[in-house]
C-alpha cells in the first residue's frame, strides 16, 4: 500500500510492509495505567548511503518521543550485542537470543538510503520473545524532513504495540503576550519548534483547529472590533468568517470541517451559533437569556458541550444538536467552564473552581463518573484540550506572576511542562493527528 502526504515542505511517501500474524496481538493495553512497560530495543540505523549521522539521529528522535510515554522501557544502544547490517533487510534472520539476553521483548531496526534529493528509511519491528516479524514501514522524504519522519516512525511503533496511533509530531496552538500585543503561537507537543502564527500587534485570542489541521480559527481585534478569522497554516492566507455581533469567540469545528461553532454577544446576551465555512450560512444552535458560550462539538457531530449560566452560575451542559434536549453535567462546583470533548467521545474535560482554585476534571457526557485530573494548592489549572489519542490533556497553569502550559495524562499520574517563561500564556488547543 502506498500513500502520499502533502505538506508545506513537500511530499512524504511511505509503503506499508506486510506484517506477520503476530501483528494481530495486543502487546500493550493502554487502558491499564501503571502497567508494566515493554522492554524495547532500538538499534542504530544502517546507513547504506547518505549522511552517516542519520544512523543515530533517527533512533534518538524515536527514543525521545517514546520516552514521553509510560509504555516502553528503552534499552540503551551501548548494551546491544548484535550489529545490524544491510543483510537483515534482505532475509537474514536476527539473533533473537542476543536480544533476549539484554532483556528486550521487542526490537526495532532501520536502514537509510539516499536517492538523489530523497532519503529512504525502512523500519522493521520484531517480537523477540516469539522470534517473529511484527510489521514494517518504508518512507521517502526530503532530508530536511528527517525529524518529521522520525516522529512518524515513533507513531508507527505505538500503533504496532497498542492499536492506537501515537501523537508525536502534533502541535499545540496557544496565545501569549508579545510586548503590548497578544499573539497566536504554535509549539510541538515535545516543547520544541516554537513559532509565531500572528504578528499584527493586536489582541488575538482563542485559537481552534480545523479537523484536517490545515486551518486555525481565532478572534482578532486588529481592526478595533473582534472578528473571527480563519488562517491557512500552510499558505498564511486569512479570511474573515464572523464579523457581526459584539464579543465573539470560536469554539470548535464540526467533525467534517464544514461548520465553525462559536459564541457571540448581542445586546448583552451571548448565544452559540455556527457558520458554514464555505458559503457563510449562519444558524443558531444554543440560545437563551444570559450566557451561552464555549461550544465543543462531539466527535460524531451530534452533541454539543457548552457553558450556560441559566442556573445562576456558569455550568457545563450537553445538547443534542438540532433538538431542545439539554442536560447539565457539572454538578458539584459553583463555577465550571471550558469544556473539551475527547476524540473518542467518551469523556468531556472541563475547568471547575474547587477550594478557591480552578482545577481540571473529566466527566462522562451523561454527567456520571466525575473525576479530578489535576489541581494545585497555589495555582489555577484551566483550559483543557485533549490530545488526538484522548490519553493526555494540555492545560494552562497560572499562579501569581507566572503562567505556562502543561501536559498531563488523563489519569493524572504523569505531568510535564510544555511552555514556561512566556507572559500570559494560555488558551491551548491540541492539533489533530498527522
Amino acid at each position: 500500500m502506498i500513500r502520499r502526504m502533502a505538506g508545506a515542505a513537500g511530499v512524504l511517501v511511505f509503503a506499508l510492509l506486510l506484517p506477520s500474524v503476530a501483528c494481530a496481538l495486543m502487546y500493550i493495553n493502554i487502558n491499564a495505567p501503571g502497567g508494566k512497560r515493554m522492554p524495547l530495543a532500538i538499534s542504530d540505523f544502517v546507513v547504506v548511503s547518505g549522511p552517516p549521522e542519520f544512523s543515530r539521529e533517527i533512533p534518538k528522535i524515536i527514543e525521545s518521543d517514546l520516552g514521553m510515554t509510560d509504555l516502553f522501557e528503552l534499552i540503551p544502544a551501548d548494551v546491544q550485542l548484535e550489529k545490524i547490517i544491510p543483510a537483515h533487510f534482505s532475509g537474514r534472520r536476527l539473533d533473537f537470543g542476543s536480544w533476549k539476553m539484554i532483556g528486550a521483548d521487542s526490537v526495532v531496526i532501520g536502514k537509510v538510503e539516499s536517492r538523489g534529493d530523497q532519503v529512504s528509511v525502512e523500519m522493521l519491528i520484531f517480537d523477540v520473545t516469539q522470534g517473529v516479524f511484527i510489521t514494517g514501514k518504508r518512507y521517502s522524504a526530503d532530508p530536511k524532513q528527517i525529524t518529521r519522519l522520525g516522529h512518524r516512525l515513533a507513531n508507527d511503533i505505538v500503533l504496532a504495540f497498542t492499536g492506537i496511533k501515537g501523537v508525536f509530531g502534533t502541535d499545540i496552538a496557544f496565545t501569549a503576550r508579545n510586548g503590548r500585543a497578544k499573539e497566536v503561537f504554535l509549539v510541538g507537543m515535545d516543547g520544541r519548534n516554537l513559532r509565531r502564527v500572528t504578528s499584527n500587534r493586536s489582541f488575538n485570542l482563542f485559537p481552534r483547529w480545523s479537523p484536517d489541521g490545515n486551518w486555525l480559527s481565532f478572534t482578532s481585534f486588529r481592526t478595533g472590533v473582534p472578528i473571527i478569522y480563519l488562517r491557512n497554516l500552510w499558505t498564511g492566507v486569512e479570511k474573515e468568517i464572523v464579523r457581526n455581533g459584539g464579543t465573539k469567540a470560536p469554539g470548535s469545528f464540526s467533525p467534517d470541517g464544514n461548520w465553525l461553532y462559536y459564541s457571540v454577544s448581542f445586546s448583552g446576551n451571548s448565544d452559540i451559533l455556527r457558520n458554514r465555512v464555505v458559503g457563510g450560512e449562519t444558524e443558531k444552535v444554543a440560545t437563551g437569556w444570559g450566557l451561552e458560550v464555549s461550544p465543543s462539538v462531539s466527535p460524531d457531530g451530534k452533541r454539543l458541550a457548552f457553558v450556560s449560566d441559566r442556573s445562576g452560575s456558569p455550568q457545563i451542559y450537553v445538547k443534542e444538536i438540532g433538538t431542545s434536549e439539554e442536560r447539565r453535567i457539572s454538578q458539584s462546583g459553583r463555577y465550571a467552564t471550558s469544556p473539551s470533548w475527547s476524540p473518542t467521545g467518551s469523556r468531556i474535560a472541563y475547568t471547575m473552581r474547587a477550594g478557591g482554585r480552578f482545577a481540571i476534571y473529566v466527566v462522562n457526557p451523561d454527567g456520571s463518573d466525575n473525576r479530578l485530573v489535576v489541581s494545585a494548592p497555589d495555582a489555577d489549572c484551566e483550559d483543557p484540550s485533549f490530545s488526538p489519542d484522548g490519553r493526555q490533556l494540555v492545560y494552562t497553569f497560572r499562579k501569581k506572576g507566572y503562567s505556562g502550559l502543561k501536559i498531563v495524562s488523563l489519569d493524572g499520574r504523569r505531568e510535564r511542562t510544555l511552555i514556561s517563561g512566556m507572559e500570559d500564556a494560555g488558551s491551548p488547543a491540541w492539533s489533530p493527528a498527522r
